[in-house]
């Protein structure tokens, strides 16, 4: 992973749980099951340990993978200047007449279902909102090629 992870505090805080949960539970529950497996005798047709094996691997790269994102994490400042979008900020835009908000987050927090759908500064609509101010009218290219134009109404 190359530079920082942007993430908001609850988010740091989700991903230091995860954290714990997979060294603390996770691991010590695969390790028991491995251990088990073992007892079984030959482990060339022994699934179980198999199973066990790859899951500890997965555990293991996703220990891994969080700590490299907590090494590199950069909190976002949630009560930053609502002058112009940034990281942390909630907008409201309109498009095609309807009102929509989105907190724009990192990529690693992104979840468009949320309350209120939470998008990456990295997706199309997150980096054309990014540096943007009341008023501005932005167009978003669609995957498909379709544009929609957005007018940002409040930042907040």
């Amino acid at each position: 992973m190359v530079g920082p992870v942007y993430l908001t505090e609850s988010g740091k805080a989700a991903l230091e749980a995860e954290l714990h949960d997979l060294i603390h539970s996770q691991r010590p529950a695969v390790i028991a099951r491995i251990k088990a497996a073992k007892e079984l005798g030959d482990l060339r047709e022994n699934a179980d340990y198999e199973i066990a094996r790859n899951e500890q691997s997965f555990i293991e790269g996703k220990v891994l993978e969080i700590e490299e994102k907590l090494r590199n994490a950069e909190i976002i400042d949630e009560n930053a200047s609502t002058d112009e979008v940034a990281l942390g900020s909630t907008v409201t835009v309109t498009a095609e007449r309807k009102s929509h908000d989105y907190l724009i987050v990192g990529s690693t927090e992104a979840d468009p279902s949320g309350e209120p759908p939470k998008i990456s500064n990295e997706s199309p609509l997150g980096k054309a909102l990014i540096g943007r101010k009341v008023g501005d009218k932005v167009v978003v290219t669609l995957p498909n090629g379709n544009e929609i134009n957005y007018t940002i109404k409040k930042i907040s």
